[in-house]
């Protein structure tokens, strides 16, 4: 039999999916792009008419910083942060009034794969519907579960999710990039897929090295005539895939940026 009273303690981010999440890394108890990661959770405010607890960038570092101080001073971690409304019932809202916690999982090691690690990717068949507001990360992450499901089912560390239109536009964790003939290409904002902060890092990393990354409106549905393929979040950095859908990806000359992109993301 239920506990009912179970149920009155679930907060509103749980029942309705009325909040919205962040995640970044933290690297000797400093979040990484720690302005860009509050601009994000200020948008997602913003337009979910929400009151962001933190007015500055630094009352939120300090949270990291305690959290970091807490449990031992790793190198790496990653932190989380939830935001809710407070009040409604039901589906309709009652004020702007929010609450939130912060969870911090420690790394051993950097969670930063090297080049030469095995990624195992492939597509899946499972369409992700252009979301209410794809720019911000949801409480709702069924697509991605699903996609996770998938991967685990075919033997693989990740999927891809497809756009109405079948392209692939990103994994369950991750964007994508792909190489063609010398040239890089990601799937654009528009496509579907969330704009990921490593994303835009890497578009102006491989800028500075002569290499301007094309954003494509239509991607592709298959990734077979790729020569690299590449995926990207906040806390893995700069991923090379090396096997697609069970193929070997043989190293590319284009991989050997990898590992200096994900040199220059930490700094260290």
């Amino acid at each position: 039999m239920l506990d009912n009273h179970v149920l009155t303690d679930l907060h509103r981010g749980i029942r309705y999916g009325d909040g919205f999440f962040d995640t970044a890394l933290l690297v000797n108890g400093r979040p990484v792009w720690a302005q860009e990661h509050l601009e994000r959770m200020r948008y997602a405010a913003r337009f979910m008419a929400l009151d962001l607890p933190w007015h500055d960038v630094s009352d939120w570092e300090k949270i990291a910083m305690q959290a970091w101080h807490d449990q031992g001073q790793p190198v790496y971690g990653r932190f989380r942060t939830l935001i809710w409304r407070q009040n409604g019932r039901g589906y309709r809202p009652e004020g702007s009034s929010s609450d939130w916690r912060t969870e911090l999982e420690n790394f051993d090691e950097s969670p930063l794969s090297p080049s030469d690690a095995v990624l195992r990717l492939g597509a899946s068949p499972l369409i992700k519907c252009p979301p209410l507001l794809p720019d911000i990360k949801s409480l709702s992450a069924l697509p991605y579960i699903l996609a996770e499901k998938f991967a685990i089912n075919q033997g693989w560390d990740d999927a891809l999710l497809r756009s109405p239109h079948g392209g692939l536009i990103e994994s369950s964790r991750s964007n994508l990039f792909y190489w063609k003939e010398g040239r890089c290409y990601t799937p654009d904002w528009n496509s579907g897929c969330l704009p990921g902060l490593c994303a835009e890092f890497l578009v102006e990393f491989l800028g500075h090295l002569g290499h301007q990354v094309e954003r494509i409106q239509e991607p592709p549905t298959d990734l077979m005539d790729c020569t690299s393929l590449w995926l990207t979040n906040s806390i893995r950095g700069v991923q090379r895939v090396s096997h697609w859908n069970g193929n070997l990806l043989p190293r590319q000359p284009e991989d050997e940026m990898v590992d200096a992109a994900n040199k220059a993301l930490t700094g260290l």
